[in-house]
């Protein structure tokens, strides 16, 4: 029935119009002669067409990022199989899921499980790794480990961000958006031309949003100082999912040879953002859940808000800020052709960014009304107490059952020197890479945390309870050594082996800890140090029966290393992945259909968790992951492109350790839908006689239902909302392209995403309450470009 439906709506839309031309990395372009044009992409290191690479990817162009609309790498999910993405209700902080691997928490001292990287460059922390796309040629998804040729060595998969290079020709492009909630986006390319062996191109993009929620606490203030002073008083936002992103990027290229190019790269991101909205499921069944849920029940008696509700709400009342973020990065690329045999690539990088500090409600209880004497007395049994005038809390009192707020900085440098070899039998693709960063995070937690006249005031319940401040500096150094080797043993068969070598040195400054709430495990004011080393492998044989199918056989590990969260240490987590592949290309190109089959060994997987008031990390147990993939693009006749995607993940627990005992009969696999697919396509009329064409493209992606919660909350009727169900989301645009006037082209488009305003939440973290962030509803707007 799903699937009927994604065929019905595209086919309705398509017979009705369909897009402008493609550039040559994007899916779904044509060529002169009516068929699909070839892919190059990097995903091994080196150019290659992707139909003839082994490996699971997946490659979006410009034109392709621009009809979709996909503005940060949050809007990348579901353009890939097995690929899906989320904020973890603030902007900056991704949950990226590959292949069952879930990547991404809101500490600087775990590594991602699927890496990020723009121009090659490792981007070493998850947070602000949702940077605005401004300029970008292509977008590679890679699936599966990445153990080898990757810069950081990844179990789940990794995200490669490619920007577009200069041109060396003069030209401008203008977009411009204006859309609902006062959305409003500007992109400015200028390309200068070249001055001798110099080009030069500067891109600018200003990008905002009102916020889609109203926060019914909006311009009330919290005063911070006494837990940490830096932190002074934060404003709550009077909309939530708020926007205001301005960015820069320079990119610089220097011809000295036609065996030699320097490239240089700058981008700069200044953005403030509030969170999502979250909403309140209700209290957990366990001891923290009902004292947590008796406060809930006193709210009407003293006007507080709950923010109790499954559906979307249009206001809620949301203990959020701003948060403010910059996020700056340079990159030196040098690539010399020493001969026809060897070419060195040397990528240098420096990154940096600031979170300052920013609260987020992610317990959804800014809104509640309660006061230290009222929690004394409900503690202690004394209803009467509660009630007592003397206690009530005031027009400025609130109450937070999970407090949070935070300040995290990060700065990285990178070297990496590739070696790349090309015999009549033999590639070779080998290298060393450094990475080196320093990040301190400052973190303020409250759990139940009074709130007196607007100021957090220590209370004796905070040795209770575990409230207070966690500051932490991460220094971390990795050194790897890698390089992988193809026989080509005909024209047909290649036999392919690749080996890494890794060595993780982490060092941890245990400043503060609140033990309580962290898991405890570690003393304060020392600095931990710990070493891993590890072998990872890749073997591939790549079988082409003639120019048209590539089928492959593969092996390949990953890991993620350990290190210390708070203050509990944790261990490193691996994977082994085996493969099966086939990529074809039939009916003269009109048709592009790749497979993929795999299973994956996945032991001690790192899992955080927070249960009871207790935050952990920790190496949970083992799985096992298998699933199938496939990919379709088509040309049926001249004008229309169709795209389709789909992917089944099952992911089985063999272990899952939770304080030494094994519960893998009870855990949930969260934020993996074990179907997702993707449906669209778009159609170009024929050439209007002065230029330029309409178009229109349409896009649907399904995603099957997945619970939100690992562990059974003990609220049966809570834990039957935490899930989130299955959805199909429908995207759309109209528009002509390319239009000639008066030395220009002009394009003017409607578009529209979420169509049918589907309501859902695909993060719902159990925090005492079992708390939902919902999803974004429909949006719509007109996009305007100018091209001369």
């Amino acid at each position: 029935m799903k699937f009927t439906y994604l065929a019905a709506v595209s086919a309705l839309a398509l017979t009705a119009a369909p897009a402008h031309a493609q550039d040559a990395a994007d899916q779904g372009a044509t060529d002169a002669a009516g068929g699909l044009e070839d892919i190059v992409v990097t995903a091994q290191r080196r150019e290659e067409n992707l139909q003839n690479v082994p490996v699971a990817v997946t490659a979006l162009g410009s034109e392709a990022l621009d009809n979709a609309r996909v503005v940060n790498v949050q809007n990348l999910s579901g353009y890939a199989p097995s690929l899906q993405i989320t904020t973890q209700g603030i902007a900056s902080i991704p949950t990226v899921q590959v292949r069952g691997i879930t990547s991404g928490t809101s500490n600087n001292a775990v590594d991602p499980k699927v890496g990020i990287y723009l121009d090659g460059v490792y981007i070493g922390r998850s947070v602000g790794a949702i940077f605005d796309l401004a300029d970008l040629a292509r977008v590679e998804v890679l699936r599966g480990p990445q153990g080898t040729l990757f810069g950081r060595n990844s179990t789940g998969g990794a995200i490669s961000l490619i920007s577009a290079a200069p041109s060396g020709e003069f030209g401008v492009r203008q977009q411009i958006s204006y859309g609902n909630y006062d959305a409003f986006r500007a992109r400015t390319v200028l390309d200068l031309p070249a001055l001798g062996p110099l080009s030069v191109k500067i891109s600018y993009l200003h990008d905002q949003f009102d916020g889609d929620t109203d926060n019914l606490i909006g311009g009330k203030t919290i005063d911070l100082r006494l837990r940490r002073p830096e932190f002074g008083v934060l404003k709550y936002a009077n909309k939530l999912g708020y926007k205001n992103v301005d960015a820069v990027q320079v990119a610089a290229r220097l011809q000295a040879s036609d065996d030699l190019t320097i490239d240089y790269r700058f981008d700069y991101t200044d953005s403030k953002t509030t969170g999502r909205a979250v909403q309140l499921l209700g209290p957990t069944g366990d001891a923290t859940g009902a004292l947590a849920g008796a406060i809930l029940a006193f709210q009407p008696a003293f006007g507080g808000i709950t923010n109790l509700g499954s559906k979307r709400l249009d206001a809620v009342a949301n203990a959020t800020s701003v948060e403010p973020l910059t996020v700056e990065g340079h990159n030196v690329t040098v690539e010399w052709g020493v001969s026809d045999i060897l070419t060195v690539k040397s990528i240098t990088a420096y990154r940096k960014f600031h979170q300052k500090p920013n609260i987020y409600d992610l317990g959804s209880s800014g809104g509640l009304k309660f006061t230290a004497a009222q929690l004394g007395n409900l503690l202690a049994g004394n209803i009467a107490g509660i009630f007592d005038p003397a206690n009530a809390p005031g027009p400025n009192d609130s109450f937070f059952t999970l407090m949070t707020a935070r300040e995290t900085k990060q700065k990285q440098f990178s070297q990496e020197a590739q070696f790349i070899f090309n015999w009549d039998s033999f590639d070779l693709t080998s290298g060393v890479f450094y990475f080196h960063e320093n990040s301190p995070a400052t973190d303020v937690l409250g759990i139940f945390q009074p709130i007196a006249n607007g100021v957090v005031i220590p209370t004796p319940f905070d040795n209770v309870f575990g409230s207070g401040v966690t500051e932490t500096r991460a220094v971390n150094d990795s050194m790897a050594g890698y390089g992988q080797l193809t026989w080509h043993a005909n024209d047909k068969l290649d036999f392919a082996l690749g080996l890494r070598y890794t060595i993780d040195d982490r060092a941890t400054d245990l400043i503060s800890v609140t033990e309580a709430s962290q898991g405890g495990g570690l003393e304060p004011g020392r600095t931990y140090k710990t070493s891993y080393e590890k072998l990872n492998y890749t073997g591939i044989i790549t079988y082409k029966p003639n120019d048209d199918i590539t089928t492959y056989a593969k092996i390949a590990s990953g890991y993620v290393a350990g290190g210390i969260l708070g203050a509990q240490p944790y261990g490193p987590e691996s994977l082994v992945s085996y493969e099966l592949g086939l990529k074809s290309q039939l009916f003269d190109n009109r048709l592009r259909a790749n497979f993929a089959a795999y299973y994956s060994d996945y032991k001690d997987l790192q899992i955080q968790t927070f249960v009871g008031g207790v935050q952990r990390f920790e190496n949970a147990g083992k799985a096992r992951i298998w699933g199938l993939e496939g990919e379709f693009q088509a040309v049926p006749v001249d004008g229309l492109t169709i795209d389709a995607n789909f992917s089944y993940t099952n992911v089985k627990y063999q272990e899952y350790l939770q304080n030494g005992a094994d519960v893998s009969d009870i855990i949930n696999v969260i934020y993996t839908p074990k179907w997702t697919a993707r449906f669209g396509g778009q159609y170009d009329f024929y050439e209007l006689p002065s230029g330029g064409n309409f178009y229109v493209n349409i896009d649907n992606r399904y995603r099957s239902g997945t619970p939100l919660t690992a562990f059974p909350t003990g609220n049966d009727a809570v834990d039957e909302l935490a899930y989130s169900k299955k959805f199909i989301l429908t995207d759309a645009r109209i528009g002509i392209a390319n239009l000639p006037i008066g030395g220009t082209e002009i394009g003017i488009s409607a578009w529209g995403k979420n169509l049918f305003d589907v309501d859902r939440a695909t993060f719902g973290p159990t925090v005492i309450n079992q708390v939902i962030v919902p999803d974004m509803g429909r949006t719509y707007g007109i996009d305007l470009q100018v091209k001369f």
